[in-house]
């Protein structure tokens, strides 16, 4: 059941920051540094959300009890699929998020939209938060296929 969870998890957090990285985050350089730094600051403080603050912790949790299931059950073959997509988000999807994402964020949220170089911290901002979203997008997508393989390996379809 761990497993289940986790896949539907990552996969709704995959389409998340897939999202961000194919259009959110282009539709808002097309703004002017002004619009697209409110637009921002407008979206980082949305995020704050319980339904998105539940399901982004929640799986950083749900992760560390698969990872830690699977490293009791190594020898089965599911346990390494678990077992990496488990550390894949943990790394790739949680730990970005907070050690790279949310001191982005909070630069930002910091600045202030009509400041005479908003131009240049908006293009900075962009083109750092972006990089670091692809990453996450493409940690939590991998993440997320390990946790099918490891359910096929149990021989639960999907």
């Amino acid at each position: 059941m761990l497993t289940i969870c986790a896949a539907l998890c990552t996969a709704l957090l995959a389409g998340n920051f897939f999202a961000f990285s194919a259009f959110f985050l282009r539709a808002l350089g097309g703004l002017t540094a002004e619009r697209g730094i409110v637009a921002m600051q407008a979206t980082v403080a949305a995020i704050k959300a319980p339904a998105f603050l539940v399901l982004f912790f929640g799986t950083a949790l749900l992760c560390l009890a698969l990872g830690a299931t699977a490293l009791f059950n190594w020898r089965e073959a599911h346990a390494h699929f678990a077992f990496a997509g488990a550390a894949l988000f943990l790394i790739g999807g949680f730990a970005v998020t907070l050690l790279r994402s949310v001191p982005l964020n909070n630069v930002l949220l910091a600045a202030s939209p009509d400041a005479e170089d908003a131009r240049d911290q908006w293009r900075r901002y962009r083109r750092a938060w972006l990089r670091w979203n692809h990453v996450r997008a493409v940690t939590t997508l991998l993440a997320c296929t390990c946790f099918m393989l490891a359910l096929a390996e149990i021989g639960m379809p999907f």
